[in-house]
């Protein structure tokens, strides 16, 4: 299948057990970051079912969670945060990610991002909210207002955008140039360099064919989601609708 096993998954994994081992012996709860879906993807695919594992990001439908060993949803070190602005700003993920890790926080201490209409919810690591809070009064030039959220009502993101394309076949090579408006030589190029994965897991095989519901993640280019194969055009190409990530 090309899927790469690299040595940061190794050592993802290798801190994960010493996380559950701790907790075995002290029997106390520990925790792991916030994890990307490839990280959580592995995780779950290398630790072995018997172990007292669990994932949670502060609500339900989570993307990006901690790993907690030993843990009940109410231990996680999770705290919701959220900022207000005036409707008219349209601020974005990427614009609350960029202004947050301009602080200086790691990239696995903040969690999700859910940017609503005047209100954004952050999911933050409990020991980093009092520094958000008294550091972020702007997200780019743009005035909020802070404070701890109700995360009884969430903010729906508006962060995707369908896109109608033709390709000349499902492969991955192909599939990548067409969202990418690249030459498939280029996207092949990218494939093989590692930085592509496909629902979570690098993949480096240019001729994987893609099914309906694929996660394709190109890295500096974004993520999509193939939604599905609307048949052939009259030119004999495949149309497909892909959903994009603002």
């Amino acid at each position: 299948m090309g899927y790469t096993n690299t040595a940061g998954d190794k050592l993802l994994l290798s801190k994960a057990y010493d996380a559950i081992e701790l907790s075995e012996r002290s029997s106390r709860p520990r925790f792991l970051g916030f994890l990307n879906e490839h990280e959580l993807s592995y995780l779950r695919a290398n630790i072995s079912p018997k172990r007292d594992v669990g994932y949670f990001g502060g609500y339900p439908d989570a993307v990006r969670v901690m790993l907690g060993a030993g843990a009940e949803e109410y231990d996680y070190p999770i705290v919701a945060l959220e900022f207000t602005y005036k409707p008219e700003f349209d601020l974005r993920h990427r614009d609350f990610l960029g202004s947050l890790m301009g602080l200086g926080l790691r990239r696995d201490t903040i969690g999700d991002i859910l940017c609503g209409q005047g209100r954004t919810v952050v999911f933050v690591r409990e020991d980093a909210a009092d520094f958000v809070l008294s550091q972020v009064d702007k997200i780019g030039r743009v005035g909020v207002k802070t404070g701890y959220a109700d995360t009884a009502e969430l903010p729906v993101p508006d962060d995707t955008e369908e896109l109608s394309l033709t390709v000349s076949s499902l492969r991955l090579d192909a599939f990548v140039a067409a969202v990418t408006n690249l030459s498939r030589e280029k996207a092949a190029r990218l494939i093989k360099s590692e930085l592509v994965m496909v629902d979570h897991v690098t993949v480096t095989d240019v001729s994987q064919n893609l099914s309906e519901g694929a996660t394709v993640t190109i890295r500096k280019y974004g993520k999509y989601v193939l939604s599905a194969n609307l048949g052939l055009s009259r030119k004999g190409r495949l149309r497909v609708s892909v959903k994009r990530f603002r």
